[in-house]
């Protein structure tokens, strides 16, 4: 009942906030903090449809998870009219896993450590309701590929990479301080093994160093 309580409270300060900056025309920066599904696609490591992947993998199901704590910058000296505005969009940390099932009790871990930025345009059409508009570059600070075989006598069988570059895209809508969020992100990276210095396969393109890593993020949280 405190918590119920308290998020009452929170969401009538941030409508009150809100309303004077939406009578103004300008808006005010937002901080948030979320988290969610992440989602890989079916066409993940370069595969080209779902059959393809899970024949390729044995793979029997896919989940993921993601948390990020980031702010919207708005610039209010850009004045497109009453609640449009230009703004940065950063992620200062964003945390990033998502793992295939395979068959025999295997699985496919895959980590991500990061940071996102890129430019947004937010749209106020009542008080206390927005809708931010985004697209960002990510760059991966660290990234990873663990297979966790059941009868791997060579150690940890484990592929990294650091500060790569993937790119994302997607919408927020906004309710007062609660927050619900669609992200499509899209790129790859390069991935070398721990042992034996080779790249994780591009099964779309094996010529290619750089494994397609695409997935769907589904989030929820609070901006302040």
């Amino acid at each position: 009942m405190k918590n119920i309580i308290i998020f009452i409270l929170a969401a009538i300060i941030s409508s009150s906030v809100f309303s004077q900056d939406f009578e103004s025309g300008d808006l005010n920066k937002r901080f948030y903090i979320r988290a969610g599904l992440s989602t890989p696609t079916w066409t993940y490591y370069g595969y080209s449809n779902i059959n393809d992947l899970k024949t390729g993998l044995n793979a029997e199901s896919k989940i993921g998870g993601i948390f990020e704590i980031g702010t919207i910058f708005i610039l209010n000296g850009i004045n497109l009219g009453d609640g449009l505005r230009l703004g940065i969009n950063v992620d200062f940390i964003s945390l990033k896993s998502q793992v295939f099932n395979l068959q025999g009790s295997e699985n496919l871990y895959n980590f991500f450590v990061g940071s996102k930025i890129g430019p947004s345009l937010t749209y106020s059409p009542a008080r206390a309701v927005s809708f931010d508009v985004f697209a960002k570059l990510n760059p991966v600070w660290v990234g990873a590929i663990y297979y966790n075989h059941q009868n791997f006598d060579n150690g940890i069988d484990m592929y990294y990479a650091y500060t790569q570059f993937m790119y994302s895209f997607g919408i927020n809508v906004r309710l007062a301080v609660f927050m619900l969020g669609f992200e499509y992100d899209i790129g790859g990276l390069k991935l070398k093994n721990n042992q034996n210095s080779e790249y994780w396969p591009n099964h779309s393109n094996p010529s290619s160093n750089r494994t397609p890593m695409n997935g769907f993020n589904t989030t929820i949280g609070l901006s302040f």
